[in-house]
């Protein structure tokens, strides 16, 4: 254990500290509402019911909900490179809104638009193609390097300064002016240069050599159940296991986005390792899966100790909130739980992706709960046959913790009865009682 320790350790510091990886994390995760938007008009399209499909389309509620998806899901990509401009540049220090706004400048620069007719009779228009999960990582991109081209000039002062007494919020606005026209060239030379290639533009160039790939190797199973086995190590050891699905966090959201647009569409979801799934059917009461520990724990401990600690920890726990059981009951550096605590979410993981593959259990729709909240969660993502999926998992959860509970059951009964404590021992509980 003092091995992995020092490996995870550093390994976990140095992914909490990157600022590429920090701003690229807390964009994404603050863009969950407008997702949350489009979800739930997907949702309302998938609702399998002749009479209510029937009208939907003649009550023009199905054209809504298409509208809903489009400007959310299928422009993640516009949404994400505004808010990781913007976080890069006030993570440095400086106005993150001129950030996000020079970022989704060189963006749009970038993503070709499409010309019909000619002449007067032209009509240019931008296609959704790249605005979405495709131009995810494109994004990712042109926002880190706009956020650090605006930095790099903010900190050597080459913009245009106002004398005093401009107001502070026109001042602000000419700040930016010489950072976005060295950007603005920046990005056309990028453009001029990849339009010369075979891609044509940076956004296929991108997809094609970074994106598609990453999607293969990220998106499989056996780097799902890789990543939790780091993410389990990391909260035994007291370290948030977001450091480390930070890393593929793009991925699997990418990967839900794909398959929210592909249903809307008319097109089956192919994705089947996706950050909504997972949380699906691999948080049951949160890191650890520890949802079945925490029943244990209310309803059959005989010690008083995890009576209390499951009736604090038992409704947080329902909306996958686990703290109080990481750090009170606690999981972290507990021996005894390790095992359990570590494994039983890549072991859920494992069955959940075999009962997909072997088409018991259906492809996530991408749809989100918001929380990881058991049977909800699963309802959302996949319809019944995922809620009683989770019901099952619970079950499960509860099976595999129970020996392992027995054991620190005991040990906290005779810790309160005394039973193989030293005189010395009972007496200086007692004096600090």
């Amino acid at each position: 254990m003092d091995k992995i320790e020092r490996i995870l350790g550093p390994l976990a510091n140095g992914l909490n500290q990157n600022k590429i990886i920090q701003s690229v994390m807390k964009a994404l995760m603050s863009l969950m509402p407008a997702l949350m938007m489009g979800a739930l008009g997907s949702l309302a399209q998938q609702i399998p019911v002749a009479g209510y499909q029937s009208f939907i389309q003649s009550s023009g509620i199905y054209a809504f909900t298409q509208v809903l998806v489009n400007v959310t899901t299928n422009m993640l990509a516009l949404y994400a490179v505004f808010a990781i401009g913007y976080v890069f540049v006030k993570e440095e220090g400086y106005d993150g809104f001129t950030g996000g706004i020079l970022s989704l400048v060189a963006f749009m620069v970038v993503t070709p638009m499409d010309t019909v007719g000619e002449g007067w009779f032209a009509i240019t228009s931008l296609p959704l193609s790249w605005l979405g999960a495709k131009g995810l990582f494109s994004a990712m991109i042109v926002a880190l390097l706009t956020g650090y081209v605006y930095t790099f000039l903010m900190r050597k002062n080459i913009t245009i300064k106002m004398p005093e007494g401009v107001p502070p919020f026109v001042a602000k606005s000419f700040t930016g002016i010489i950072p976005g026209l060295v950007i603005a060239v920046i990005f056309g030379v990028i453009t001029f240069v990849f339009k010369s290639t075979s891609y044509g533009n940076m956004h296929q160039a991108v997809y094609s050599l970074i994106g598609a790939p990453l999607a293969t190797i990220g998106g499989s199973v056996w780097a799902a159940m890789f990543i939790y086995v780091l993410t389990g190590l990391c909260w035994f050891f007291g370290i948030h296991g977001i450091a480390v699905i930070s890393a593929v966090l793009p991925i699997w959201m990418a990967a839900d986005a794909a398959n929210v647009a592909a249903i809307s569409a008319g097109l089956g979801a192919t994705n089947i390792v996706t950050y909504n799934w997972i949380q699906a059917v691999a948080n049951i009461g949160g890191a650890g899966c520890t949802l079945g520990l925490i029943l244990l724990c209310t309803f059959r401990a005989k010690s008083a100790r995890y009576r209390e600690i499951g009736k604090i920890a038992i409704v947080p726990s329902f909306f996958g909130i686990n703290e109080p059981v990481v750090f009170g009951l606690p999981c972290m550096l507990n021996a005894t739980l390790a095992i359990p605590f570590i494994f039983l979410p890549v072991v859920l993981i494992g069955l959940s992706y075999l009962l997909t593959i072997a088409g018991i259990l259906p492809v996530g729709n991408g749809i989100a709960a918001g929380a990881a909240i058991p049977v909800f969660s699963g309802l959302l993502i996949g319809g019944w046959r995922v809620a009683v999926w989770n019901i099952v998992e619970v079950f499960i959860t509860i099976a595999v913790y129970y020996p392992f509970f027995r054991i620190i059951d005991k040990q906290a009964v005779n810790d309160e009865s005394g039973v193989g404590q030293t005189n010395e021992e009972i007496k200086g509980k007692e004096k600090i009682a």
